[in-house]
């Protein structure tokens, strides 16, 4: 249910915030911010075993004083607040204190915020509450200026490394599958070799605008939708990995599976509009009803056959 090694990670570099957790004795609400599964819950789950009794039980997810709202990638609705709220005011039932933690905060909505509110501008002194997100910009300003804000790094290649290296052979392969999770660990565990190498395959098909491969492009879509991960994530890891590709271009004494793509003849511009279009895409579906797939599949045939140049989709 979490990690401990992440959760130390966050511990040590937060020496100033724990030394004032520890210190407080009243209630508070907290706002962790960094990006995407950094272990923020992690982090948390420490902080808990420090502040709560029979802290074993934190780790384990059965401590009666810490409440874990997550839902995944679904909206965090009132009706969820309302059952923490309910929680909430009751005494503690093993400690002197209750911590209360909303992962992916950003999925609230708005009735859920206003709910919210009321926890916020009035805990009980036997609490602390601690909102998780990657984007405090969709909170109402309210539930925002009433948590002091915490920053979290995204965690060492090192401590990632640990974490996947036993599903990869290729040491290429797991360098960019490091570069491209970017500081976050393998959530979905989906980095695999058979990953990476299908989005190069894909990719490869576009760079060189293999028409013939076309329908090969699309299943490999059909593949990658497929796969329980948001799909924001897979278009952040295409883009990743056409930065890579750029690097090998340019770099002609790497040795890495990039040089497979002959690379000699492919436009270092074609490859960075791409990049923009994929960045405008992602960025231009986000709480909309648009369908992602789609908008890539439009992209692809299009720069694999346009000969005007890209559409700016999104």
């Amino acid at each position: 249910m979490f990690n401990r090694e992440i959760g130390e990670f966050h511990f040590h570099q937060q020496k100033v915030f724990v030394n004032f957790i520890k210190e407080k004795d009243t209630s508070g609400s907290y706002l962790l911010v960094g990006q995407e599964s950094i272990g923020k819950r992690d982090f948390v789950a420490i902080l808990g075993e420090k502040i709560l009794k029979n802290s074993s039980k934190v780790f384990r997810g059965i401590h009666p004083d810490f409440y874990l709202l997550d839902k995944g990638s679904d909206p965090i609705l009132v009706e969820d607040i309302t059952k923490l709220e309910e929680w909430t005011f009751n005494k503690p039932f093993e400690s002197d204190k209750k911590i209360a933690v909303i992962q992916s905060a950003e999925n609230m909505n708005l009735i859920a915020q206003n709910k919210l509110l009321k926890i916020l501008e009035e805990p009980p002194d036997y609490l602390s509450f601690f909102l998780l997100t990657s984007n405090n910009s969709i909170l109402l300003p309210t539930v925002d200026s009433r948590c002091i804000k915490i920053n979290l790094n995204p965690l060492p290649d090192t401590i990632v490394k640990e974490l996947i290296k036993h599903k990869f052979d290729d040491q290429d392969l797991l360098a960019a599958s490091l570069y491209t999770l970017n500081g976050s660990y393998d959530k979905e565990d989906i980095y695999t070799e058979e990953f990476l190498l299908d989005i190069i395959q894909f990719l490869k098909i576009i760079v060189l605008r293999d028409a013939g491969s076309i329908d090969q492009s699309i299943s490999l879509i059909d593949k990658f939708f497929k796969m329980k991960v948001k799909q924001y994530r897979v278009l952040n890891c295409f883009i990743r990995v056409l930065v890579l590709i750029l690097r090998a271009k340019h770099d002609k004494k790497t040795n890495n599976v990039f040089l497979s793509i002959n690379l000699s003849n492919v436009s270092s511009y074609n490859i960075t509009d791409f990049i923009n279009c994929l960045e405008n895409l992602n960025s231009g579906v986000k709480g909309t009803t648009l369908n992602l797939r789609i908008g890539l599949e439009e992209l692809v045939l299009d720069f694999i056959l346009g000969k005007n140049g890209l559409k700016n989709i999104g």
